[in-house]
């Protein structure tokens, strides 16, 4: 009886994750910025954590905000306020398992002086050994003053079980006065991968 019980919870993951929607297969938590304050604590798991070369108030600011969202209350705001050589981001750790191919998309709009400081990537982590496997090259999308559709894909490698997903501002190669908002963000397994995570559910349950 609890094995017929298993099997039936196990497929019903299967099919759940299989045939999950794009909103319900986000894998993040807080995608629209709407929880407030972010805690600089060290740890992106669950939730974003927010870095600065100063900290993450000015000169370099990274912070949830409700000047101007595209929905919601909040958005997140990155500013480098004339400052040199530094930067300013979150980051957020999503599982995942080996051979998953995710997109990482969003909205961001410009505000700032100076453009072209952003960069959005992946990186693919080990979370049991604590290291970085690979990462994706560092994204720079075409921004303008009115929000702005954004996206990077990408596949897991052998190893990974965590997307460690960026989105960050520089003055390194870029100019010292930026203002970037960011809202809505995700990551969404393709409809392949969304299969694979169904059946590794199928196979802990199994193992159960």
């Amino acid at each position: 009886m609890k094995k017929l019980l298993a099997s039936t919870a196990a497929a019903a993951l299967g099919l759940a994750l299989v045939t999950a929607t794009p909103a319900s297969a986000n894998l993040l938590t807080n995608g629209g910025f709407e929880t407030a304050p972010m805690v600089d604590d060290g740890s992106g798991v669950g939730k974003w954590q927010p870095f600065g070369g100063t900290g993450v108030g000015l000169p370099t600011l990274s912070a949830i905000e409700s000047v101007m969202p595209l929905s919601g209350a909040n958005h997140l705001t990155l500013q480098i306020d004339n400052l040199a050589n530094t930067f300013a981001g979150v980051f957020q750790d999503a599982a995942i398992i080996g051979g998953t191919s995710v997109t990482f998309s969003g909205w961001a709009k410009d505000l700032g002086v100076d453009a072209g400081g952003t960069e959005i990537r992946i990186e693919w982590r080990d979370s049991v050994a604590n290291i970085e496997i690979s990462r994706t090259g560092n994204f720079v999308p075409a921004l303008t003053s009115a929000y702005t559709p954004w996206s990077l894909t990408d596949t897991a490698p052998a190893g990974a079980d965590t997307a460690r997903v960026v989105y960050a501002i520089q003055s390194f190669g870029a100019g010292p006065n930026q203002l970037i908002y960011v809202d809505d963000v995700s990551v969404i397994p393709e409809p392949a991968s969304l299969a694979l995570l169904g059946l590794g559910g199928l196979a802990m349950l199994r193992r159960r």
